[in-house]
């Protein structure tokens, strides 16, 4: 069987409350038959001072002596004047107990009880009570004394119904009180422990529903106590494992993409490194079972056989570069440095390589703009990006290159007029090796390396690149660069 906690609590406060209200009944009780004998005995008292000033007057007023002789003839007349004077009832007896009304020597069994005749026959007054049927009578026994000689007893009883009725009303109110009191409590501890183990269950159902998954449940929970604490601290525990399971998530997701990007690299990399490898093994294995048979044919192989060796050799190089730019242990060299120096210095040698295909490098550039920057590295990046925009632009186009200050930040945009680039294709433009299905880099004697490490140098310095083109129109590439690390 399973006790909640509220359970519990309505057991435990329903248990000290009952033995608190027992407790109080037994003493009440207790209290009021203790006030009751207590009255019964004063009362004892008060009449037996009474018996003896009606005796008194009664012997001296009629001038009579006081002994065993007189006491048997006016048994009865004694008995009425007595009870008469104190109001109650008398009744007379010899000192051995039994009745005046009947002769000495006729053995008739004592009226009254043993420890009653005991005591008044050794001069002592005693008393008994005795309930029966919802009353209580007490019983009077006091020695008449003559010539320090008992010559009698005198027994007063009186009825204390209405003092035994009272008291069993006042009992019967503190029982139906404490009762009253009792069930007010109880419901009242049931409320109240339903109202403070609410916040449990909410959080044991919560709990659940973590358990299950459900991490998106919302605790609302007005208390301000120690409960309303662990709710708090509840509610920030799911959403720290919310977080955490986004960022495992994320970085799952950021394996997985890592996992095929590094499957596609590889295969690239393979691809790129076999085919020259293939066009240097199928010319040396025709010249050597051929020979120096066919003179052309000879130099048309030996001149193939040199140019792959060259772009294989280029092609290494750059995967060593790409592996350099992309460790997190590479070696830059920043210092204070006018970017503009190092941008016009780019432009100005790659206009000759442009010339050659009568395209115009325009550059607009603020002057100066100071940056924390390797030199030679950011040389490395506008040298890439620059030959991309003269292999993929037209003949007879214009490369633009602007340069300007926005904020702490500098931004530098080269638009080139070209071929341009798919719209699927730009989001893995960045990637090493990544082939865009419509542009033959083998062609345009680029092994797709070089935007990769743009990439990987930019963000070493703390800014950003991104890609826009049109097809048919040309690319734009824009760099931003803060002027502080951080």
């Amino acid at each position: 069987m399973k006790w909640t906690i509220q359970f519990k609590m309505v057991v435990l406060f329903s248990v000290i409350i009952f033995i608190g209200f027992a407790a109080l009944l037994v003493a009440s009780n207790k209290v009021s038959v203790d006030n009751m004998y207590s009255e019964i005995d004063n009362d004892m008292v008060n009449y037996k001072k009474n018996i003896d000033i009606a005796i008194s007057q009664y012997f001296l007023l009629l001038n009579k002596r006081m002994d065993e002789a007189t006491l048997a003839a006016e048994v009865n007349e004694i008995e009425k004047q007595i009870g008469l004077a104190i109001g109650g009832e008398v009744d007379l007896y010899r000192a051995d107990g039994s009745s005046f009304r009947h002769a000495q020597g006729n053995e008739v069994p004592a009226t009254i009880f043993q420890e009653d005749v005991k005591a008044a026959a050794n001069s002592q007054i005693a008393y008994s009570t005795s309930i029966n049927k919802g009353h209580i009578e007490a019983s009077l026994s006091a020695p008449l004394i003559r010539e320090n000689k008992v010559i009698g007893i005198i027994r007063f009883e009186k009825d204390y119904a209405d003092l035994f009725m009272q008291r069993m009303q006042f009992q019967n109110t503190i029982t139906t009180f404490a009762i009253v009191i009792f069930v007010c409590v109880f419901v009242g501890a049931i409320v109240i422990s339903r109202k403070m183990t609410k916040p449990i269950r909410v959080l044991t159902q919560h709990a659940k529903y973590v358990s299950e998954g459900k991490l998106n449940s919302d605790i609302r929970m007005s208390s301000h106590d120690e409960i309303g604490e662990l709710a708090m601290s509840f509610s920030s525990m799911i959403l720290r494992i919310k977080e955490q399971i986004e960022v495992i998530e994320r970085e799952r997701d950021e394996v997985k993409q890592v996992q095929e990007r590094s499957k596609i690299f590889f295969d690239n990399v393979t691809h790129e490194l076999k085919t020259p490898l293939t066009t240097i093994f199928g010319y040396a294995q025709i010249l050597r079972d051929n020979g120096f048979t066919d003179y052309a044919f000879y130099e048309k192989g030996i001149n193939f056989i040199i140019n792959e060796t060259k772009r294989l050799n280029t092609m290494v190089v750059d995967i060593l570069d790409v592996s350099v730019a992309a460790s997190p242990g590479q070696v830059f060299r920043f210092e204070h440095m006018n970017i503009i120096d190092v941008l016009q210095e780019t432009c100005d040698e790659m206009s000759l390589k442009a010339a050659k295909y009568n395209i115009s490098v325009n550059v607009q550039m603020e002057n100066p703009l100071f940056m924390q920057g390797d030199r030679n590295k950011l040389k490395e990046v506008f040298i890439n990006v620059l030959d991309n925009s003269i292999k993929y632009g037209y003949v007879n186009s214009l490369i633009q290159v602007h340069a300007f200050k926005q904020g702490n930040e500098i931004v530098i945009t080269i638009r080139d007029e070209g071929e341009g680039i798919r719209e699927e294709a730009l989001e893995r433009i960045f990637e090493p090796f990544y082939r865009d299905n419509d542009v033959n880099r083998e062609e345009k004697g680029s092994a797709g390396l070089g935007l990769s490490i743009v990439k990987n140098t930019i963000e070493q310095h703390g800014g950003m690149v991104k890609m826009a083109s049109t097809l048919n129109k040309g690319s734009e590439l824009q760099i931003v660069l803060p002027v502080h690390r951080t």
